[in-house]
């Protein structure tokens, strides 16, 4: 799995601890939001589609430019994300 190998997404943690299975959500929230378009073909291949998918839905947050891109890649309406609700929800007040 060569995203998992990606010192630039990943440093913070010692790679050889990364459980692709068991770290999978912070993985996945990890290489859509910084990863390169290869990292996330990696991704899409390994994962699937509907996992990350669901991972997406799940993320506590995004920034708006992720938000979107996944939002408009995978077809997730913004409403069934939980960083767009959550945004909603506890808005920025204006300054």
């Amino acid at each position: 799995m060569e995203f998992l190998e990606d010192q630039h997404l990943f440093w913070d943690v010692d790679i050889k601890n990364l459980d692709s299975e068991g770290h999978a959500q912070a993985i996945i929230e990890r290489v859509l939001e910084r990863g390169s378009w290869n990292n996330i073909e990696q991704i899409i291949s390994h994962y699937g589609r509907n996992r990350i998918i669901e991972a997406s839905k799940h993320a506590a947050w995004f920034s708006d430019k992720t938000m979107y891109f996944v939002s408009g890649y995978f077809s997730i309406p913004l409403t069934e994300m939980r960083c767009y609700v959550k945004r909603q929800s506890n808005p920025i007040p204006y300054l």
